[in-house]
């Protein structure tokens, strides 16, 4: 047996009447297209299949699922018949006033599926483009922080405790994180024999000014040849150009 929902006929009276009117009226315009050209003839075929007299009246209103007639509202029935002949006429796509608007729920229930999907489809695809236009501004908000950062650590490589101040004045005042400055500090210090007091777990919760205050210091109390081997030490910048070309 046919489950109901898999059915070829259709569940509802509305849909039935609805499907009989628009055969109706289609298969007549065929034989002569100015067959009721000035009434509602899809309105009145519907009613017709629907409650037995192609007539709109309040209780044949009443009769359609989903439309509830008031006579004190003061709506004319005209504005129903010629609203419910759009209606039927454009298979649910056109819902003009008084109608209510999920008419189509009752009466063309795949015209409303059909419009569901479409909206689905279209949030899906521009949830889509939101996404991979939200996924090219990060990328590029990422590769602009990383040229900065890089350009941060190429200046860092040039320094001596001496001239750490300028550098620190300059890029602290970047957008570069707390916490890339304290790293490249970390690494740089590395470099430095004059520094090598400085321990890492003493400056575990401090911020980075703090560790850039000490290097100051200690650079003021460095010896001449301290600083002599700490400005040995500094890569020569030509040198780093022409590998950095090759």
């Amino acid at each position: 047996m046919i489950p109901r929902s898999h059915a070829l006929v259709p569940q509802l009276p509305e849909q039935e009447a609805a499907a009989k009117a628009i055969i109706y009226v289609e298969d007549k315009r065929a034989k002569d297209p100015t067959w009721k050209c000035y009434s509602s003839p899809y309105a009145q075929a519907f009613l017709r299949f629907l409650c037995g007299k192609g007539k709109i009246s309040g209780k044949s209103l009443n009769q359609i699922r989903g439309i509830i007639w008031d006579k004190e509202d003061k709506i004319p029935l005209s504005s129903y018949e010629r609203a419910l002949d759009d209606f039927i006429s454009s298979r649910g796509r056109y819902c003009p006033t008084p109608l209510p608007s999920d008419l189509a729920r009752y009466v063309f229930p795949e015209t409303l599926f059909r419009r569901s999907d479409r909206q689905e489809k279209r949030r899906t695809r521009e949830f889509h483009q939101y996404s991979r236009r939200e996924q090219r501004k990060r990328q590029e908000r990422e590769n602009k922080y990383a040229c900065l950062v890089g350009q941060a650590e190429i200046d860092l490589a040039f320094q001596t405790p001496e001239s750490l101040r300028a550098w620190y004045l300059r890029w602290s005042q970047s957008d570069i994180k707390q916490y890339d400055q304290e790293r490249m500090l970390w690494t740089w210090l590395e470099r430095c024999p004059s520094l090598s007091h400085l321990e890492r777990w003493q400056y575990s919760d401090c911020p980075v000014w703090v560790l850039e205050s000490d290097i100051r210091d200690a650079a003021a109390s460095l010896t001449t040849e301290q600083k002599a081997l700490e400005r040995w030490l500094v890569p020569d910048k030509l040198t780093v150009a022409v590998r950095s070309q090759v």
